[in-house]
């Protein structure tokens, strides 16, 4: 995975956290002005994480298939936690489009009280709807990290199985030539002694023609 891929995927992982963060914690409590200037932050910034998205499809078409495969799926998971926050964003948005209008009822009116009511429920729901949105991708996630952890350590046994097969038919080939240098050096001696007895036996006979004949 290459380094510029990396960097697009931690200044990602930093936009998305930053988008949980305003959906869960900040907006349920903001006032008017200040969920209006916590939307219009959200919407900057997932124009942020779209245009760092495209970027990192750019980056991940110039690398073999292992790992444009690992990368397209941290991609996905990255596009579904965009989806997320856009339709949690969305909610935000029409919620706060029902307050104005609630706050614009006449205070006299008798069903203002109620009204407020169900404003508060729908918050409330709305909170709990996002967390638990969050749970489910953060498993998610995990999960995905999981299998894409154990998917390149499955390539890396096998990549090893690989070698010690190659490692063992080298070690095979190898005594294979050693048994046939020890068994060439063996009729070497047995040649040499051959020919010193043969030379022993002349120099005897030739001794003995001289000597003794």
């Amino acid at each position: 995975m290459s380094d510029q891929f990396t960097r697009y995927e931690e200044d990602l992982i930093g936009f998305i956290k930053s988008c949980k963060t305003i959906l869960a914690d900040k907006i349920p409590i903001a006032q008017a002005d200040e969920r209006k200037s916590l939307i219009r932050q959200l919407r900057q910034t997932t124009d942020d994480i779209s245009r760092i998205i495209e970027d990192m499809e750019i980056e991940m078409r110039k690398f073999g298939p292992n790992s444009r495969a690992s990368m397209n799926n941290k991609l996905k998971q990255y596009k579904l936690d965009v989806e997320i926050i856009q339709k949690e964003m969305k909610k935000a948005v029409d919620v706060s489009s029902n307050f104005r209008n609630y706050q614009s009822i006449n205070q006299n009116d008798p069903e203002r009280n109620k009204l407020l009511q169900i404003h508060s429920s729908l918050m409330n729901t709305n909170d709990t709807i996002v967390r638990s949105t969050q749970i489910a991708i953060e498993t998610e996630q995990l999960g995905n990290n999981v299998l894409t952890e154990l998917n390149e350590q499955g390539e890396r046994l096998r990549n090893a199985n690989d070698q010690l097969d190659d490692t063992k038919s080298a070690l095979y080939r190898s005594k294979r030539i050693l048994k046939k240098l020890s068994m060439g050096a063996f009729y070497n001696k047995f040649l040499i002694f051959f020919i010193i007895i043969l030379e022993l036996l002349s120099l005897g006979a030739v001794i003995y023609w001289k000597f003794f004949s």
